[in-house]
């Protein structure tokens, strides 16, 4: 199983790029710092799809329209849900709407089966409401929401939409790779270069409007923000490929492991201790990968 090897990849890069994003933000404004995941990571992932084109040598790249407006709506869906995100930072209740966001296994599932006929067995959708379950136990536990906060419409729907927003990209992404008369890894890698370079020149776009005089300030970090380029492509590079292999939804459940890595970093690196919360939501969701694969077995 090829793609439990790309996704495990994805999900360590995503958690220690996600550090340094953090790392970032505390100098930079969060557009700043989502540029560079695109800025930055856009010409690694020229210089992959290079190399694969070299070694694979297609013979044919003539895509139909349905292949395009696929990859547009993946790209435009993945902005959007990072908007979603943004937005729920200035309502001061950014745990409970990221936590919500945190459907998108959930939401990819609905979508895969609702538009091309996907089908998940019952111990697959029992791994994913786990996995939600233990991420969104440790998340609410450590900002200390209360009911009411729980249930606030604007940071529901918020959040709600950025987990559909995500599934969306997700779902969409595999099913443009699997009109390429391409191998998994040439397609993955082709679809991530185009949707880098269609957010990359969105949020140039944006950051340019808003933000004329951050260029400066980006340069100046721009070695931190190749760190973040690099763990960005990494871990698309993950992602894309695992999605062309498996069913998204199954792909963004073993996916949820990033929960363990952020916590482990975190540990390690900024000796923070684990609480006993933590440890449950970590059991929770190592017992949704077993029932993932129990589900998948074949």
């Amino acid at each position: 199983m090829v793609w439990v090897a790309f996704t495990i990849l994805a999900a360590l890069m995503q958690s220690i790029r996600t550090a340094g994003q953090k790392h970032m933000t505390g100098s930079l404004s969060t557009l700043q710092a989502t540029w560079s995941r695109y800025g930055f990571g856009l010409p690694l992932a020229i210089v992959y799809l290079l190399l694969l084109w070299v070694n694979e040598r297609p013979t044919s790249l003539k895509l139909a329209g349905q292949f395009w407006g696929y990859l547009i709506l993946a790209s435009v869906a993945q902005l959007l849900a990072t908007g979603l995100l943004v937005k729920l930072l200035s309502l001061g209740n950014f745990a409970v709407g990221t936590t919500y966001a945190k459907t998108e296994a959930l939401m990819a599932a609905i979508l895969a089966a609702v538009f091309f006929g996907a089908w998940f067995t019952v111990w697959t959708w029992l791994a994913m409401v786990l996995g939600f379950a233990g991420i969104a136990l440790v998340s609410l536990q450590k900002s200390s929401v209360t009911k009411k906060r729980l249930i606030q419409p604007e940071s529901l729907l918020l959040g709600l939409g950025a987990g559909l927003c995500f599934g969306i990209t997700s779902v969409f992404i595999r099913a443009g790779s699997q009109l390429m008369p391409t191998s998994a890894l040439f397609s993955a890698a082709f679809m991530l270069t185009l949707s880098l370079a269609i957010q990359g020149g969105l949020c140039t776009l944006l950051l340019q409007w808003r933000q004329p005089d951050g260029w400066r300030a980006l340069w100046q970090q721009q070695r931190l923000g190749w760190f973040i380029g690099i763990t960005g492509v990494l871990g698309s590079i993950g992602w894309f490929t695992a999605f062309s292999l498996q069913e998204a939804a199954i792909v963004k459940t073993l996916g949820q492991i990033e929960f363990l890595f952020t916590v482990l970093i975190t540990y390690r690196f900024f000796n923070e201790r684990i609480r006993p919360v933590e440890w449950i939501g970590m059991t929770l969701v190592l017992l949704s990968i077993v029932l993932l694969f129990q589900g998948n077995a074949g």
